[in-house]
């Protein structure tokens, strides 16, 4: 590892500790009208698989909620991906966070702390309502009401945004996937049979691709194959785009050049006065971070 290298990546954690002492202080000023939440750090830490645990050829994904061509996949691919080789008991989808700014951070951080028999359903509004919530005038506030949908509470929401435990483990799965796997785009897809890599897909465009990889792994070929996707595999208002792999430099157009989402209007409640008055401030820092470590071509 280079010189410059490594010191980005020490940079990156000290900031990624910064970040959680500032929200850790929103939080406890947050919480002192409530009963204190306790995240079960174990539990929000452990594989987000969909399918058999014991299914023998693995997909791995590393996506991002705030990417526009992930939602896309989740909403277009990823039924037939379940009909064809996941509900099948060939295929098991372990989801991975790589987060491509402040907003897929703190949504993957909250998503996580539900438990992981609803993350599924939760990830799947979430990437639903990816839109709405992304480009709100309080992006924060917004996703926090999604996640009200999802089953999760204020209290939790403010309290899993605080939890510095989730926040590195985030951080380092992030780091490690870069550096230590070439990831920098998402969705970005690694196809495994056993201890053995098959294909790695890093610009996923049509179903067929994916497809075509799993029977290469050993999975049997679907007896109705999905018909063709559109033509770039994004969607509609992405159609002008012509790769289907948002790189890890992507910032959201609503985001300011800090690399901060926009600070909310004044507080209407507990949690939101939470967001502004500690959340926000804070994933100001977490902006080195990705600055800090993209990867060098």
């Amino acid at each position: 590892m280079n010189l410059h290298l490594r010191n980005s990546l020490a940079a990156a954690l000290v900031a990624a500790g910064a970040l959680a002492g500032v929200l850790a202080a929103g939080a406890a000023h947050a919480q002192t009208a409530d009963a204190p939440v306790t995240i079960d750090v174990a539990s929000a830490t452990s594989p987000r698989v969909l399918g058999d645990v014991k299914a023998p050829i693995v997909l791995e994904e590393y996506a991002s909620f705030t990417c526009p061509h992930c939602a896309h996949f989740e909403e277009a691919f990823l039924p037939q991906l379940k009909a064809d080789f996941i509900d099948t008991g060939q295929v098991q989808l372990v989801f991975h966070d790589f987060p491509l700014d402040q907003l897929a951070f703190a949504a993957e951080m909250a998503a996580r702390c539900l438990p992981p028999d609803r993350y599924t359903a939760a990830k799947g509004l979430i990437f639903k309502t990816q839109a709405q919530w992304e480009h709100a005038d309080d992006p924060l506030k917004a996703l926090q009401q999604t996640l009200r949908l999802g089953g999760m509470s204020d209290a939790t929401f403010t309290a899993c945004l605080s939890n510095k435990p989730l926040q590195d483990f985030i951080t380092q799965s992030r780091l490690d996937a870069s550096e230590k796997l070439g990831v920098d785009g998402t969705p970005t897809f690694f196809i495994k049979k056993g201890d053995a890599m098959v294909e790695k897909i890093d610009n996923l465009r049509e179903y067929s691709q994916l497809s075509e990889a799993l029977v290469k792994a050993g999975a049997k070929a679907p007896a109705n194959p999905a018909p063709a996707p559109a033509a770039n595999g994004a969607p509609a208002d992405q159609a002008a785009t012509p790769a289907s792999t948002t790189p890890a430099s992507t910032t959201p157009a609503s985001t300011p050049a800090t690399g901060a989402p926009a600070a909310p209007a004044a507080a209407t409640g507990p949690s939101t006065g939470l967001i502004a008055g500690g959340i926000v401030a804070a994933l100001v820092v977490l902006g080195g971070i990705f600055m800090l470590t993209r990867r060098k071509k």
